[in-house]
């Protein structure tokens, strides 16, 4: 399982306070109603950042351990473990997020869409951004950090090949090498335009936060009605 290791360094390794405080904008520039479900919540930097905002936030991530660090945190964000890919609740969201490319680790999120749309009340809205192609070419030769977190010596490496981004975490610990594996999917964004629209979707379209429409940049982000 994909963050079980990496957990334990995860806020170390990529935690942007800047960041979070602009996919909460985000969310506040384009939500309705204060009902919120998080998926894939990480750490629950976000969810954090929007309960504090006033929303009614329900924090949710495949990830035990990254659920676990999230409640050593913030203990009072209602937290529940799922896969966001496989999901049914009887209450219905205003809006439901999905956001750090956390969408490109479904190798096909059809259903993740259709059970999103079942979750949300008529006009609700979903939210949730993706690598954008531009990433592929950027990482068509290997990327590589090194340094320490937490005392602890790290290497990270990340590469495309075809429509996958391939990241290796390696952190070497005294008692031996924690090793993790990502990879992700990066998708066309008219494929998933297309498949939004099918769920009957009126979909708004970012560049990187704010720039509307498809343009040069690192992320895509969705902004879905449900009609």
């Amino acid at each position: 399982m994909i963050y079980e290791s990496l957990a334990n360094y995860y806020d170390a390794l990529v935690k942007d306070d800047e960041a979070t405080l602009k996919w909460c904008n985000f969310v506040e520039k384009n939500a309705k109603g204060k009902k919120v479900l998080e998926l894939a919540c990480g750490s629950g930097e976000i969810s954090n950042e929007l309960l504090k905002r006033g929303y009614d936030i329900l924090a949710t991530d495949i990830s035990e351990s990254m659920l676990s660090k999230l409640k050593q945190k913030y203990p009072y964000i209602k937290t529940k473990q799922l896969d966001m890919n496989d999901f049914k609740f009887d209450d219905k969201f205003d809006t439901i997020i999905c956001f750090c490319d956390s969408i490109n680790y479904l190798s096909d999120y059809r259903l993740m869409f259709r059970n999103v749309y079942d979750s949300l009340v008529t006009g609700g809205i979903f939210m949730f951004d993706m690598h954008s192609q531009d990433r592929l070419e950027e990482f068509k030769e290997m990327f590589i950090e090194e340094g320490y977190i937490l005392n602890v010596p790290y290497q990270w490496t990340i590469i495309s090949n075809e429509n996958m981004i391939h990241q290796h975490f390696a952190f070497y610990q005294e008692d031996g090498i924690i090793q993790e594996q990502h990879v992700q999917y990066v998708f066309k964004p008219q494929e998933v335009i297309d498949e939004l629209k099918k769920l009957n979707f009126k979909i708004k379209i970012y560049t990187d936060f704010d720039q509307e429409g498809i343009k040069t940049g690192e992320k895509i982000f969705f902004v879905g009605e449900k009609l």
